[in-house]
């Protein structure tokens, strides 16, 4: 039996890979290792796991005691090892995590200071590391209540104290047993930590927490093999209803049953994970976008339930992580009733060029009566739109934006009644108050001193055993032994030291930089600049046209056009007369820090601040998105965190869908202008010059499957993603229309070519799959892709936005959706928009090959194809030359002031 204070229950599966870390980190603890009771549950492991802890006890800890079962989840797991241990605390930490050297032996010298045992819970504090390097991070959401060093906390008083972590968690033996108390198995993919906590404070009597904040867990993030169940959450079906079932509800009933009341610190508990909820649905690549009809429904019947245990009071004081604006009055105003009176009317933004400001107000149902006074005179905005905000696909609150003249004060009144206008947005902050700690503790002497407890030498100073501690803590991580330590620590030092010269040299030329660009000639050679930008490493985008629209009929606009000088679009560019600057370049930051507009086809953060940030600022020059192709899915949840001061669209739906009402966008008919795409005006001329009847060209062109990089990417040789890639339903169904005989035979009779343009991420795969001879393959990068098209009488793609430019052109469009059952259920990249392929398609779909060869070889393509011309026809908002003059215009129109107009006046 062990001597010790504290248990330790661990649950065991293939984590093989981790394992030795968490035992060195065992092996090197300052606290009496063979004190510690270790009860390790292999949950079913098959890749040597356990055989790792039995060689490992055999040499450090003889008492461990290693259990075997069935793969059952770790909240069996945990169950079994629980049944087994006597010690007074228990722990369930987790065998790809790590401890500090000290982490036991400061919670024993807390418990010690605990003089009249007050602490129901111990709290330790977690440090996250990512896998594969020894650089740790303080910036847990929760790890606030660490701020102030040990201490008692009643979470009675304190609610924002929570703790949800099991790991970090030590909790006494005689309350579980007392009350029968262990995981919920049922409880998947998470949460089972937090209810049974929660169920444990609800049994303890009063819940107090001991703060342990000298104690460190080192909590493994991103691991390189295999997702952790946290991370995988929203993928798995079981969040939409074992979770918010027996993890969320499960525990609020529990609490209320024992307690007859649900105190704040256990709605804390559920919000707390509610808010990540929402934070994930929000993400553009959220794992929620793929879940199905009933999964939502499910989810949302559950939040109702939750929701009813939530008091106001909570929601309005809750502030362990920001709720936002919107989050907060939707559990405000859609779960509890409670609008705010008067109503709020948000001052958000000031645009100082054009003399606007932008104004919002949330509401539920249908919109309310809204009157404008712009200095007591009644007015109309500049724009307005009424925006959707949507949960798990379920409009929950909606939002109303108005633009209006910044020079006049705003009075509204919503359903007759005056609004606030404030730029308060009401959200409880953080308030950062010091909890009142409970009377009794007291920091009594170490209860295990920092001195030799397997025949080390004492060290006399804490800073001497901090240094020790922290090279036994990368030990762990790395794996290595102390000479590779030492080695490493003084590879540390002098690479921190050589990075600090080079900020300070970096820092130096930097201000120089800048200095520079306020200076002639710099001054007057980049004033009032438009910067215009496709890829770093490429052009023959939106951008590049309107740039030669620039230079042919606007040589008063100083139009600069940035790029990587490695490009294979450089020269040619050069040689047409483009004035080129160098993407990374000092000349780039002298640009940049003159320009009034950065015009790009694309909006990634390396495109759309083009210079850092952090070194520079964000200049003055104002971000024009061109767009890199119509938009037809939800894209709005990433449009919206850029800062677009102008949007090009080009299709009537596409725009609706993003301008209109009713949409996720928060973009409005003020930033979002129907110009036509630049490039059009070119695919117009030539598509002219271009007969269908003359055209030789079947242009296939597929788009991408996530999940099937990640798996190429893991395999071994070029034979191993061969197999993996032609046994994919998606290679499977591309390659078989490569290969189709008939469709061989078709072109052969008709002198006609397939051009494969595969995917940027299939390209070096290409030469390794074996395609017939009238097949031919090109990159991206290598081709024109708008001569393609031109030149094309058919293009065939499943879900690409190059369909629009193919139509443009004058191509036939064929799509082919084979997986379409699994891309519509969320496996596509993007969230479903506005855009149905039945309804608005550009061509017809065909649901596997034969019908895609079949269509593809009709004796009448032109009678095949004519339903669809006048969709075309009306799915464009300009059919001319004209779409680069327009967006000229707009861009011109940035700089020009909003000023009210009094036919806009309101009677």
């Amino acid at each position: 039996m062990a001597k010790g204070q504290f248990a330790l229950v661990v649950a065991l599966y293939n984590v093989a890979e981790y394992v030795p870390a968490f035992l060195e980190s065992l092996r090197t603890q300052s606290y009496p290792v063979r004190d510690l009771e270790i009860v390790v549950v292999d949950d079913g492991s098959t890749d040597g796991s356990a055989a790792i802890i039995e060689r490992w006890a055999k040499d450090h800890h003889p008492g461990l005691k290693l259990v075997r079962q069935d793969n059952a989840g770790p909240g069996a797991a945990r169950n079994a090892g629980l049944h087994l241990v006597e010690n007074a605390w228990i722990t369930f930490c987790d065998p790809d995590d790590v401890f500090h050297p000290a982490y036991f032996r400061e919670v024993a010298n807390f418990l010690a200071g605990d003089v009249h045992g007050k602490a129901q819970l111990l709290a330790t504090r977690l440090v996250q590391f990512n896998d594969g390097t020894t650089e740790m991070r303080h910036t847990h959401p929760l790890g606030k209540k660490f701020r102030l060093g040990n201490a008692l906390v009643s979470l009675d008083s304190n609610p924002e104290y929570i703790q949800l972590h099991g790991p970090t968690a030590f909790l006494r033996r005689a309350v579980l047993a007392e009350n029968n108390l262990e995981f919920d198995s049922r409880i998947r993919p998470k949460f089972e930590d937090s209810n049974l906590i929660g169920r444990y404070l609800a049994a303890a009597g009063k819940p107090v927490l001991g703060i342990v904040a000298d104690a460190r867990y080192l909590y493994r993030r991103n691991r390189r093999h295999g997702a952790s169940l946290v991370a995988g959450t929203w993928a798995d079906p079981r969040a939409y209803d074992e979770l918010p079932r027996y993890g969320y509800l499960g525990m609020l009933r529990a609490v209320q049953t024992r307690l007859g009341r649900v105190p704040h610190w256990a709605q804390y508990m559920v919000l707390y994970d509610l808010v990540w909820f929402y934070i994930d649905d929000k993400r553009m690549h959220s794992q929620t976008a793929g879940a199905s009809p009933s999964q939502r429904a499910s989810m949302h019947a559950l939040l109702e339930e939750i929701m009813a245990f939530i008091d106001v009071e909570v929601i309005d004081t809750f502030s362990v992580v920001s709720q936002g604006w919107v989050f907060h009055n939707i559990l405000r105003s859609y779960y509890k009733g409670q609008a705010l009176h008067p109503p709020v009317v948000q001052q958000i933004r000031r645009d100082g060029q054009r003399g606007t400001v932008r104004y919002a107000y949330l509401f539920q149902d249908s919109l309310p009566e809204e009157k404008i006074y712009l200095d007591g005179v009644p007015s109309a905005p500049a724009a307005a739109k009424t925006r959707d905000h949507q949960v798990l696909g379920k409009t929950l609150i909606r939002e109303r934006v108005l633009i209006l003249p910044a020079a006049c004060t705003p009075e509204l009144t919503l359903n007759g009644i005056r609004a606030e206008v404030t730029t308060d947005r009401r959200v409880p902050l953080q308030p950062g108050r010091v909890p009142e700690k409970l009377a009794g503790f007291e920091l009594h002497p170490p209860a295990v001193p920092a001195e030799a407890v397997r025949g080390q030498a004492k060290l006399a100073t804490d800073p001497l055993r901090k240094m020790r501690e922290n090279r036994l803590v990368r030990r762990s991580l790395t794996g290595g032994g102390a000479f590779e330590e030492v080695l490493a620590s003084a590879r540390r030092y002098v690479n921190r030291l050589t990075r600090n010269l080079k900020s300070r040299r970096r820092a130096a030329a930097d201000r120089r930089l800048i200095a520079l660009a306020h200076r002639e000639p710099a001054a007057s050679q980049y004033r009032d600049a438009w910067i215009l930008m496709d890829r770093i490493g490429r052009a023959d985008d939106n951008a590049e046209h309107l740039y030669r629209h620039l230079l042919r009929n606007r040589p008063d606009v100083n139009a600069w056009f940035l790029l990587d000088p490695k490009s294979r679009d450089w020269e040619r560019l050069r040689a047409e007369g483009f004035k080129l600057a160098a993407y990374g370049s000092d000349e780039a930051v002298l640009l940049y820090l003159n320009a009034v507009y950065k015009v790009s086809s694309h909006a990634n953060v390396n495109i759309e601040f083009p210079v850092s940030r952090r070194r520079f600022g964000s200049g003055k020059a104002r971000f024009v998105y061109l767009q890199h192709g119509v938009i037809k899915d939800d894209m709005s949840l990433w449009l919206n965190s850029k800062d677009i001061a102008l949007m090009a669209t080009a299709s009537v739906a596409e725009h609706e869908s993003i301008a209109g009402d009713g949409n996720n966008y928060s973009l409005t008919p003020f930033e979002v202008k129907p110009t036509g795409l630049a490039r059009h005006d070119s695919l117009y001329h030539a598509a002219i010059h271009s007969a269908l009847e003359d055209r030789r060209t079947i242009l296939v062109a597929p788009t991408w499957r996530q999940y099937l990089g990640k798996e190429l990417s893991a395999a071994s040789c070029d034979a191993a993603r061969v197999a993996i890639f032609e046994n994919s339903e998606y290679g499977r169904a591309w390659l078989e229309l490569l290969r189709s005989p008939r469709l061989e035979a078709h072109c052969l009779r008709h002198g006609q070519r397939v051009l494969f343009l595969p995917h940027p991420e299939l390209e070096l795969m290409v030469p390794l799959l074996q395609l017939p001879g009238h097949v031919h393959s090109a990159a991206f990068s290598e081709i024109s892709v708008q001569k393609e098209l031109v030149q094309s009488h058919t293009l065939v793609t499943d879900h690409s936005s190059l369909a629009f430019d193919g139509a443009y052109a004058g191509s036939r469009i064929l799509y082919l959706q084979p997986d379409s059952e699994e891309i519509f259920g969320g496996g596509h990249v993007y969230r479903k928009g506005y855009f149905d392929y039945t309804r608005d398609g550009l061509g017809p779909v065909a649901a596997d090959v034969d019908e895609a060869v079949e269509l593809l070889t009709h004796p009448d393509p032109d009678k095949l194809h004519a339903p669809y011309r006048e969709r075309i026809r009306r799915t464009f908002l300009h059919w001319d030359s004209r779409s680069c003059e327009r967006i000229t215009a707009a861009i011109e129109d940035l700089g020009r002031p909003v000023t009210p107009d009094p036919n806009d006046r309101l009677a």
